[in-house]
């Protein structure tokens, strides 16, 4: 692997926050809480649930046809190879490499499973190719997980490696990882990596509840304030939807075009901890040793860390142990450094909760101030020595971490920088 610099110089977001990158984070640092009733009822006629829905749902050209999983990641694609100031023509060059697409999703599309489950109830078999028998023509390219991943490459004509992540709530984070590996070993100088999510449907949240990891509407504050990362109260997290892409890019790609840089990302680190399918290691001491590998990368130690944008599921076993493991790595400083989770705001966005948090993140360090904990109403005593700011506030310029984790086990950590740190990444 050759050492090299990965730059953000784009990024998409499609959130319950905004149909934007920019009005999703204005949304996030005015404490907006966008969390509602889920419109899946019952036969009564109630509502069970509660949902961060895309309400401004973006339209782009020649997406009409397209499942929602993939309308929401080439619409956050579009916004992202606008804002890197990228002519479409340069993504479909073919210098040998050619541009990268790194787009996961935590699973196929729910939607288009639940529409081939109805057409299909009753049916005792299935033919295509028999005379006089029923057919189904099941909606197979949007049931791939890849299939995000596949219209965006479709979509810009894309000659380097397409690839999937599929790592449950962490895909996110470790389609991001991917790309930029691929740019660190020189397997190309530009890639569109994100992630997409789209499950609001009776399926999902029937198999959360059954997990018992979904939150209910606050007794008197209603849905907007189920979800309640660090709560003392909180209950679990509430299903979202929505869709980021970053481009990244490699120091000679952004020097060619004289792009500016967003951020860096410095460094990273993935693992697995192998406690159970929705249970992690309580002391979380495999996650504070991959936060501690993740800042080796970069020759950033923890201390040095301005901010913390934590997983923050709001369910009571993730934000103990990814508290302890944070004390655990920061040991005294851990009450000076914010740690925010956005999912109290937008609702944990499940394969696409690691990108879009990653993408605020990156604007969080360019910009030098962070969100809130929109929902925090009275913290955990279990962490009342941590700085968990409830408004937003200014930081200091200086890396921030991102912490992603999944159920199955799956634990990534990313570090970002400003690019002030390295005098590279500017025309």
């Amino acid at each position: 692997m050759r050492d090299a610099d990965v730059f953000i110089t784009g990024m998409g977001i499609v959130s319950p926050a905004g149909r934007d990158a920019d009005t999703s984070w204005s949304a996030l640092l005015a404490g907006k809480r966008c969390i509602g009733p889920a419109c899946i009822r019952d036969g009564n006629g109630r509502a069970h649930w509660c949902a961060g829905r895309v309400v401004d749902t973006p339209s782009p050209p020649n997406t009409a046809s397209m499942d929602r999983v993939s309308l929401l990641a080439v619409a956050a694609a579009d916004e992202a190879v606008a804002s890197a100031d990228l002519d479409p023509e340069r993504l479909k060059t073919d210098d040998g490499h050619g541009v990268g697409v790194s787009i996961g999703t935590s699973k196929g599309s729910i939607l288009a499973l639940t529409q081939l489950v109805s057409a299909t109830a009753g049916m005792t078999q299935f033919n295509t190719l028999g005379a006089g028998r029923q057919e189904v023509s099941p909606p197979w390219d949007a049931l791939a997980p890849d299939a995000p991943a596949r219209a965006i490459a479709r979509r810009y004509q894309t000659r380097g490696a397409t690839h999937c992540t599929v790592a449950a709530c962490a895909t996110g984070v470790l389609a991001v990882i991917r790309a930029a590996d691929w740019i660190r070993e020189g397997a190309c100088q530009l890639a569109l990596a994100g992630s997409t999510d789209a499950a609001l449907a009776p399926l999902w949240f029937g198999a959360f509840e059954r997990m018992g990891v979904l939150a209910a509407p606050h007794p008197r504050l209603g849905p907007a304030w189920a979800c309640r990362p660090f709560d003392r109260s909180r209950q679990g997290f509430a299903i979202g939807e929505g869709a980021a892409i970053l481009v990244l890019e490699s120091d000679q790609s952004v020097r060619q075009r004289k792009a500016i840089a967003l951020a860096r990302l410095a460094g990273w680190a993935v693992g697995t901890d192998p406690t159970g399918l929705t249970r992690s290691a309580d002391d979380g001491r495999l996650l504070a040793r991959l936060i501690q590998r993740a800042c080796q990368t970069t020759g950033v130690r923890p201390t040095d860390l301005t901010a913390i944008h934590a997983h923050g599921t709001a369910t009571s076993t993730n934000d103990l142990l990814e508290t302890r493991a944070l004390g655990s790595v920061m040991g005294s400083r851990i009450g000076e450094v914010p740690i925010v989770s956005i999912k109290g705001a937008v609702g944990h966005l499940l394969g696409a909760a690691g990108a879009v948090e990653l993408a605020i993140a990156t604007k969080s360090c360019a910009q030098r101030v962070i969100p809130g904990n929109a929902t925090l109403l009275d913290a955990d005593p279990a962490m009342t020595d941590l700085r968990l700011p409830r408004a937003a506030e200014a930081i200091e310029p200086g890396p921030i971490l991102k912490t992603s984790l999944g159920f199955g086990g799956h634990q990534a950590a990313v570090v970002i920088a400003p690019t002030e740190t390295t005098g590279s990444g500017r025309p």
